[in-house]
């Protein structure tokens, strides 16, 4: 699987002006590597992960999937089947139980109820979360478990891009350094492409491909100069 984008661009209204968050982006994100996108705040980097999912249509240029425009796919199978999105604030179900969140994706696909639950403990297994946390609600975990979960959610769904917007964000050093492995071991050891937008340099430098935004334009930087953004 390969996810391109092309000569994108995407701009919205506020208020009181027209705000162009992504002027003429291209970059290549393939499976097997573990890409880090680096920037300040406001420089274009969380609405670029909204176009790669297919959640915000470009203004121009286009987003493709092995080639294929997505704006021509279905919406719902791309994100259901193809990309999976993992989120700063985790976006877990708050009444259902950790198996039950990693399982509802699952359910959306009609995969039947025996073999939905043997995939997400499996996945489960993988994050290190065994049968003691299969029933417990999302506010009984700790902030690194509850990412955990998500990351479980990705996995057990199959799918073969990741998109982690901030996924450190919310968590202290050593559960960071705990999703950080998990991630790029999603890419190197399940052939998945993970792509993180990320203010936190350890992840930046541990990525095997780094792009930098600055005000909408995006381009990618040697792992030397890493250290040296924004």
């Amino acid at each position: 699987m390969t996810l391109a984008l092309e000569n994108v661009s995407y701009s919205y209204k506020t208020k009181y002006q027209t705000v162009q968050a992504v002027k003429d982006a291209s970059c290549r994100f393939e499976q097997g590597n573990f890409y880090a996108i680096v920037g300040k705040s406001g420089s274009g980097k969380s609405t670029l992960l909204s176009l790669a999912a297919g959640l915000e249509a470009p203004g121009s240029g286009k987003v493709t999937a092995d080639g294929e425009n997505i704006g021509r796919m279905d919406q719902d199978g791309y994100r259901r089947d193809t990309v999976s999105v993992i989120y700063q604030n985790y976006n877990l179900f708050p009444l259902l139980t950790v198996m039950e969140n990693v399982m509802y994706p699952l359910a959306l696909k009609k995969i039947p109820k025996k073999e939905a639950a043997d995939r997400a403990a499996k996945a489960l297994e993988k994050v290190g979360l065994d049968g003691t946390f299969h029933k417990r609600l999302p506010a009984m975990l700790s902030g690194g478990e509850q990412q955990r979960t998500a990351i479980a959610r990705t996995l057990a769904c199959g799918s073969k891009v990741i998109l982690a917007d901030e996924p450190t964000g919310n968590l202290d050093g050593e559960n960071s350094k705990n999703i950080l492995r998990l991630l790029a071991n999603l890419a190197r050891e399940e052939n998945c492409c993970v792509v993180v937008v990320t203010h936190d340099l350890s992840i930046a430098a541990a990525a095997d491909v780094v792009y930098r935004m600055d005000s909408g334009r995006i381009e990618m930087i040697p792992a030397v100069q890493v250290g040296l953004w924004p």
